[in-house]
């Protein structure tokens, strides 16, 4: 599959890269004030901006700071028994998902990125009643499905997280859990996309050149919400999320 390199980023205009540091920025914002959800708008998003690959590879490689900065948390309390199954199945899946992602065509993969926005987001909608039906066995096939989404979409955290709300724990072991998952696929997805080809300088150039936006964002977010909580703000975010997810398909569809 063709990428994005040296010569095609001499046509890249500063509109789009102001455009994306917004996108992330707005990412990181969502990031920190609901715990997830980065994904789920900067994916859409780039992919309009720079074409379905380039946005999962930009995405994953932003996330490594965010990710970094939970990494003591992730470590000291996270549940080794929990999660190390799940993290297997990433080990196998992740790179099948990278590899599905070299193979399928580029319009394919986003309508199935503005598809699993809105399944993400109708899963986050209705967690506490989704949670009902998961049971450590299924952990096992969360693991398999969330990797084939990460390497392929780049969005995985929604689906863990809510197998993992889903056991009951304290919400310090459960955020800790998730902490860890979430380090553990987004380095798996990093090696993926290296290993099939997928990372180049210009798009490494790009994560580096926004990941200051984002941690802006998730210092801008974690703010909010200690100042409003569970407020509506929330509920104003996820419908913002399936607005861009609908423009994405509906672009992809017709244009």
């Amino acid at each position: 599959m063709k990428m994005l390199d040296f010569a095609h980023a001499t046509a890249f205009t500063d509109e789009r890269s102001l455009i994306m540091l917004m996108v992330v920025l707005i990412a990181g914002i969502i990031r920190g004030f609901t715990g997830f959800g980065s994904a789920l708008l900067a994916v859409p998003a780039l992919a309009t901006i720079y074409g379905p690959v380039e946005a999962v590879v930009i995405e994953v490689l932003i996330e490594i700071p965010v990710c970094l900065t939970l990494l003591h948390t992730a470590i000291k309390r996270s549940e080794r028994q929990t999660i190390l199954p799940m993290i297997a199945m990433f080990i196998v899946f992740v790179p099948v998902g990278a590899l599905l992602l070299t193979i399928t065509n580029p319009a394919t993969v986003k309508v199935l990125i503005s598809l699993f926005v809105l399944a993400a987001l109708a899963l986050i909608w209705q967690q506490p009643r989704v949670t009902r039906i998961f049971s450590p066995k299924f952990n096992y096939i969360v693991g398999a499905i969330s990797g084939i989404t990460q390497g392929l979409t780049g969005m995985a955290g929604p689906l863990f997280a809510t197998a993992l709300i889903a056991r009951g724990d304290s919400s310090t072991c459960t955020r800790a859990n998730i902490s860890a998952l979430a380090l553990a696929i987004i380095f798996l997805s990093v090696a993926s996309f290296a290993l099939v080809g997928l990372i180049t300088k210009t798009l490494v150039l790009y994560a580096i050149l926004a990941s200051p936006a984002i941690m802006l964002g998730v210092w801008i977010g974690s703010f909010l919400f200690s100042r409003f909580g569970e407020s509506k703000l929330r509920v104003v975010i996820l419908y913002f999320l399936a607005f861009t997810a609908l423009i994405t398909l509906f672009e992809t569809l017709f244009y």
